[in-house]
């Protein structure tokens, strides 16, 4: 072997893995736990109305019933239309808010609501859940609202549904929400029409009267089978409405003002 060969140095050995590369001894391994994931409450599903037990459901009716008539005279109309039980679909018009306890309140059995999406984020969140509301997004068609409408229904429930879709602002009928249709012709159950004035001067008039009338109720069923089409939807939507209209004095009919003779016969003449 030359002297060449001899100067080369020793290739170096990296420390063994583990150690701590000084003394060759193997540093203890440091376990790491994992916190618990926090627990975290499961999403409320707000498409499935709370159910008030009966028991208070019907102390609430007593207490709202006596707190109405003494701030306000309620005239009830034509009570023998409404059926004796579910599932059907009360249709009512829209004139305030006072209309949420009133339409069901001489209603036999509890009812659900569909409600604007809005107020289940609101400060009054707990109360529309509550008196068994469910959301609904304005301003478009949610299939997510009309199937939870029709799973209530096919519970046996009373549904509520204001027809024109909102309040209305000017005190007289609006046009009325296809939705409503959509619900009673995929359903097959009774629409009982109610029609409610005089409840937007309960807030404002110590004793306002408030008429409330119940018409007959109405199945709607698609002409060509199971298969709803629009042509149904409008034809179910007018004569739901022009319902309500012929049950309520002139000043309040609003866009329905005009008549067909089979619902102006039927119109009060006060």
């Amino acid at each position: 072997m030359n002297q060449e060969q001899q100067a080369q140095p020793a290739p170096q050995t990296p420390p063994p893995t583990g150690t701590n590369g000084s003394d060759g001894q193997e540093a203890p391994q440091k376990t790491v736990v994992q916190a618990p994931a926090p627990k975290t409450k499961p999403e409320k599903n707000l498409y499935d109305p709370y159910v008030t037990p009966t028991v208070l459901y019907n102390a609430i009716r007593t207490v709202a019933i006596i707190l109405l008539s003494l701030v306000s005279r309620i005239k009830l109309r034509s009570r023998y239309n409404i059926p004796k039980e579910g599932p059907f679909i009360i249709a009512s018009n829209h004139l305030s808010w006072t209309d949420v306890p009133l339409v069901p309140l001489f209603i036999p059995g509890k009812v659900v609501y569909m409600a604007k999406e809005e107020l289940f984020h609101s400060k009054v969140g707990w109360l529309v859940r509550f008196l068994g509301a469910f959301p609904v997004k304005r301003g478009e068609a949610d299939r997510r609202a009309l199937r939870a409408a029709d799973e209530q229904l096919k519970k046996g429930k009373i549904f509520v549904i204001f027809a024109e879709g909102t309040r209305s602002r000017s005190h007289t009928l609006a046009k009325g929400n296809n939705g409503m249709s959509y619900i009673a012709l995929r359903s097959g159950v009774p629409v009982l029409p109610v029609a409610i004035h005089g409840s937007e001067n309960v807030l404002k008039k110590f004793g306002a009267k408030v008429t409330i009338t119940y018409g007959k109720p109405i199945v709607f069923t698609p002409k060509n089978g199971k298969k709803v089409t629009n042509e149904d939807i409008q034809e179910t939507t007018n004569t739901i409405m022009y319902s309500i209209a012929s049950m309520l004095p002139a000043q309040y009919r609003g866009v329905y003002s005009d008549l067909p003779p089979e619902f102006a016969e039927k119109a009060p003449r006060d």
